[in-house]
């Protein structure tokens, strides 16, 4: 495998056996300088071992089939993801292979497991690769591993592996100040126990020929001049603020502080069982995010996500429901009618018409992606494309691409949906994307001509991940915003936070070898004493209160439903209630759950929900024949002697938890000793 100049400078340290960084821009070809150093590494050491760590799930398999396929002609290369039953027999697996590429979660669950089929221990690899290690940082899985690994280190354990970390973009992490930047670029060095940052020096020239930056341009345009539609939105907002009688509640509608403070007050009221003022909550969320839509796309869009939201099932015996329903009825034939009126579309909409009719020519070979915030305005993107005349036809071929997780808002797209919509871009049979931030980060996407970021709000990270994108010769890269917006002056801030992060990495490169070694010593330290207490911290908070003194009420209709001496985990993770008296709190829905993956022990059953008012509360779980439904805490208020809370996730309660005893739960519910 031959390396270009600037590939073998970067590796270098990595090949004496040094912990390092490559830092290179996308594109580049940091996985390819990594599979060498891999082959390198299992050649000159017996019995080597090398794990690939990956932060997404789809990158698995583009990595074992896009790059480390070429040391299959000597080693064994397994790829192991969230979706593979291999996942099951992890150690095993691992003790077969010289090359596993996997999610980062699925290592760290195998280093805490006790099964014998999964554990395994940081001393079964020789080598770490961790592609987008500037993830390692903070609560993220990468960090846990490295904190597992500096752990060991710091009490004098020597037979740790190697540690390579690849990344386009360390980013400042939120620094403005060069001081700051340079302790971030410290700090990452320091989590990675990075002995060197690699980068072209010597080679800058070459790598400049060889990943060309695109031409940037600012694509502005102007506020609406009339928004009858949105001012339609707010008169109902106001109508529902009147009806809640809150005079102090703010009214700065469709912006992302209202959302805030609308999310603050809808909790708050949950806690304090304030049915009115959490049902009002729910609605301006949702009138909110309507207005939200219109700003971003078009006002029929924005339209169809109120109608959704109301066609849902209600309680129809809360008065507070019937007054919401019958207000958006209402209005509903007047919004409807405003939402077709072309007089008053989104002129931001005209500006992308114009950029797509420019750099898509009908015998032309252009292709281009269109980043956007959400994926409902990714979805709301492609279905304008197909409503605009001047762009139907057969030379733009669009696509959505959004990320795989489970979303309530719109439809996930599955791994498979995600790969083959992939696959058809890579051979041209799609040539423009409307995508979510899931193609910014080392998806292997071929270059493009234009990548247009839509009226985006994100950091100097995502700005340089994105714009790597745009690789094919002459290629532009559009900010496409309103004018004198918040988006603009973020992007030109980004612009000099890129300017600043490359100055501190060469700061850091610059630094005499002790202090910088005094340097990430110390901060290692710190870093390590902090996790210890941390995880003490959440150990006392688990033993706060007894599970029999704790309560469990419906969010919605304030029914207490089960004790927290209910509740078992199974898996260590999926929070179940075995009592078998709280089947008369719920009901089910019709229909199994369906999902893309299959479970080693256990499948899903249907949705559940309170039998008073219909609340979602999660679903049922089948496992091992035996039914058992899962409960999602954020559709719960948690009392315990000290406070009524609504949790995010479990993790967070206050009471411990016991994990689900099969054979007892068999032995109680049919009388029989197994």
């Amino acid at each position: 495998m031959e390396l270009r100049g600037y590939q073998r400078e970067a590796v270098a340290p990595a090949l004496r056996g040094c912990n390092s960084i490559i830092w290179l821009p996308t594109g580049a070809g940091k996985t390819r300088a990594a599979v060498h150093v891999c082959r390198r590494h299992l050649e000159s050491r017996w019995g080597g071992r090398v794990a690939v760590l990956v932060n997404k799930v789809h990158l698995v398999d583009q990595h074992a089939k896009k790059e480390f396929h070429v040391l299959q002609d000597t080693f064994r290369v397994t790829a192991i993801s969230g979706d593979s039953s291999h996942k099951s027999f992890f150690a095993c697996m691992v003790k077969q292979s010289d090359v596993v590429i996997c999610t980062a979660q699925i290592l760290q669950n195998a280093l805490v497991s006790e099964e014998e089929n999964m554990h395994v221990e940081l001393t079964d690899f020789s080598l770490l690769v961790i592609d987008e290690c500037h993830h390692t940082h903070k609560e993220a899985v990468y960090n846990k591993i490295m904190l597992n690994y500096l752990q060991r280190k710091l009490s004098g354990q020597q037979d740790l592996p190697q540690v390579l970390g690849l990344t386009a973009s360390p980013g400042t992490g939120g620094a403005t100040s060069f001081e700051e930047a340079v302790e971030h670029i410290l700090q990452i060095c320091a989590n990675l126990d990075t002995e060197k940052i690699t980068s072209a020096q010597e080679e800058v020239q070459h790598l400049r020929i060889h990943v060309p930056q695109p031409r940037k341009q600012y694509d502005l345009c102007q506020e609406r001049a009339q928004d009858p539609f949105g001012e339609r939105l707010k008169k109902v907002m106001e109508q529902i603020q009147q009806y809640m009688e809150m005079p102090g509640l703010l009214q700065d509608f469709g912006t992302q502080i209202y959302e805030q403070r609308i999310m603050e007050l809808e909790k708050r009221a949950a806690e304090t069982f304030c049915r009115k003022m959490r049902v009002c909550a729910l609605h301006l969320r949702k009138y909110n995010d309507a207005l939200l839509i219109n700003d971003t796309v078009r006002m029929i869009d924005a339209f169809q996500c109120l109608q959704q939201f109301y066609a849902a099932e209600r309680d129809t015996k809360d008065p507070t429901e019937r007054f919401l329903t019958a207000t958006f009825e209402e209005n509903r034939t007047s919004l409807q009618a405003l939402a077709g009126d072309r007089r008053y579309e989104n002129p931001r909409l005209g500006k992308l018409e114009e950029i797509l009719r420019e750099h898509f020519q009908p015998l032309g070979t252009a292709r281009g992606i269109v980043f956007t915030k959400t994926r409902q305005s990714a979805h709301s993107l492609l279905s304008w494309l197909q409503d605009t005349a001047a762009l139907r036809g057969q030379h733009i071929r669009a696509a959505v691409l959004t990320g795989a997780g489970y979303s309530n808002q719109t439809r996930h797209m599955t791994q498979n949906e995600q790969q083959d919509v992939i696959k058809l871009f890579r051979e041209g049979a799609l040539n423009l994307l409307f995508s979510t931030s899931v193609a910014e980060e080392g998806l292997d996407i071929p270059e493009c001509n234009i990548v247009v970021r839509y009226g985006l709000m994100t950091n100097e990270i995502a700005m340089m991940q994105a714009r790597g994108r745009a690789r094919a010769k002459n290629s532009v890269y559009s900010v496409l915003a309103k004018a004198n917006s918040r988006e603009v002056s973020r992007e030109l801030l980004n612009e000099d936070l890129v300017e600043l992060m490359e100055r501190a990495i060469r700061a850091v490169q610059a630094m005499p070898e002790q202090e910088y070694r005094l340097k990430i010593r110390e901060l290692q330290r710190v870093a390590v004493a902090s996790w210890l207490m941390k995880e003490a911290r959440i150990s006392e908070r688990r033993q706060q209160h007894d599970p029999d003194a704790v309560y469990l009420y419906c969010v919605n209709c304030n029914t207490a439903v089960c004790r927290g001496s209910d509740i078992r985990t199974v898996e260590g993770m999926h929070h179940v209630n075995i009592n078998p008296n709280f089947g008369l709190y719920y009901r089910v829905s019709s229909g199994k759950i369906q999902f893309q993956r299959t479970f080693k022990d256990w499948e899903p059953g249907c949705r559940i929900m309170c039998s008073t008012c219909s609340q979602d509360w999660g679903m049922e779980m089948i496992y091992r024949q035996v039914k058992l439904p899962i409960l999602c805490i954020k559709n719960f208020v948690v009392e315990t002697p000290a406070e009524k809370k609504r949790y995010k996730k479990w993790s967070a309660v206050t009471f411990p938890v016991e994990e689900f005893d099969y054979l007892e739960y068999c032995s109680s519910t049919h009388g029989q000793s197994f």
